[in-house]
């Protein structure tokens, strides 16, 4: 089989396809891969893969009208206008000659779908956002299938998608890959693991309020020895910063591993946004949470991404806005540290097993093809 991928931008767009891709590794040694991309997230994770592809350096985003968002559409404006983005997407299309496209969604993977209609090469999509992208909307109804990470988001598409399209997959989790992940972040076995993951930007929040609850001295001294804090700031921290966090003899401060997923299996809770990825990430190592939505997507896409394991009671949903935030996140890192909430709530994916989404899709796309090229 000839598999090319589309999508990009954010994780949520690219690690589900990776799994996608080593499934079908697994299954059919002989598939050969591609990935159309842009010049962000996805160029630097698909060639440290080693997958072939092309990364175009052309942008787009929704944004509100403004006089900074007129002269970034002027800029971008040109390039779209001339088709370029298509054009481009075709000629890697004519050279690799899939037998089939798959898209995560993603400005990025417009052109390529569109390419496809052209081509009259079958596409599949995949969803894993509790609210289905612009992207998937639109090209729903002449996709062969349609991927969905949860029956919510089949019912969400099911008004768009073509008669039988639909297959509640699951979430496409990527599996373990690094023999010990404790050496990797110096954190000793044994000892309860809090990850923490903020961000430079939209995820700055976060990193403010790990400051506020592990900053707490009382706190510290109850529990900085008792537990590691594996700290991804998402940036560089300032000494300042981390002199409020000397109390925890096994904090660690990460500026960015993209293989900080690799511990979640060993880890007893995540603290951080709730992104389509990380509750994918989450699933699939079944790490509870404290998930902190980002609040300003019109959709509230996080709300609905964070429901999925709130339901089940496997993560507690703290609302960046809300009161007395510092003071939930202690209560809830010292009962998972001292006492059995951690249990509790792990036991709450066990309806949320989705460890083989990335085989279902795999195995679907294989018999979609009838194993071409096998």
């Amino acid at each position: 089989m000839r598999v090319m991928f589309t999508g990009g931008g954010t994780g949520g767009h690219v690690f589900p396809l990776l799994a996608v891709a080593d499934e079908l590794k697994r299954s059919h040694p002989d598939t050969e891969f591609y990935w159309f991309g842009s010049k962000r997230l996805e160029a630097s994770i698909v060639t440290e893969e080693s997958m072939p592809g092309s990364f175009v350096p052309f942008t787009f985003s929704y944004r509100s009208l403004s006089a900074h968002s007129l002269a970034y559409y002027a800029r971008i404006a040109p390039a779209w206008a001339t088709g370029m983005p298509t054009r481009a997407a075709r000629a890697a299309m004519d050279e690799f000659k899939p037998d089939v496209l798959l898209s995560s969604g993603g400005y990025v993977s417009v052109p390529a779908l569109v390419a496809c209609r052209f081509a009259q090469t079958p596409y599949a999509l995949v969803e894993i956002n509790a609210v289905p992208g612009r992207a998937t909307v639109a090209f729903a109804p002449f996709a062969r299938k349609v991927y969905c990470a949860t029956e919510a988001t089949a019912d969400a598409l099911v008004k768009f998608a073509a008669p039988g399209s639909l297959v509640v997959s699951g979430y496409p989790c990527r599996g373990p890959r690094m023999a010990d992940a404790h050496e990797h972040f110096q954190v000793p076995a044994g000892l309860p693991i809090v990850v923490i993951v903020g961000g430079s930007s939209g995820a700055e929040p976060v990193n403010r309020l790990a400051l506020e609850a592990l900053g707490d001295e009382e706190f510290a001294r109850d529990l900085g020895a008792k537990a590691a804090v594996l700290h991804q700031w998402g940036r560089k921290p300032k000494p300042g910063e981390l002199e409020r966090l000397k109390g925890w003899e096994h904090y660690r401060a990460i500026d960015f591993d993209p293989l900080l997923c690799e511990i979640y299996p060993h880890a007893s809770l995540y603290v951080g946004r709730s992104g389509a990825a990380t509750v994918c990430e989450l699933i699939g190592a079944k790490l509870p949470a404290a998930l902190i939505p980002y609040p300003h997507h019109a959709d509230r896409q996080q709300y609905l991404n964070a429901e999925v394991l709130g339901r089940t009671s496997a993560a507690y949903i703290l609302d960046e806005g809300g009161p007395r935030l510092a003071e939930k996140l202690r209560a809830l890192i010292r009962d998972v540290v001292l006492g059995a909430a951690g249990e509790v709530m792990r036991r709450g994916f066990s309806t949320l097993d989705a460890a083989n989404g990335a085989r279902a899709i795999a195995q679907d796309l294989a018999a979609l093809l009838g194993g071409a090229g096998s």
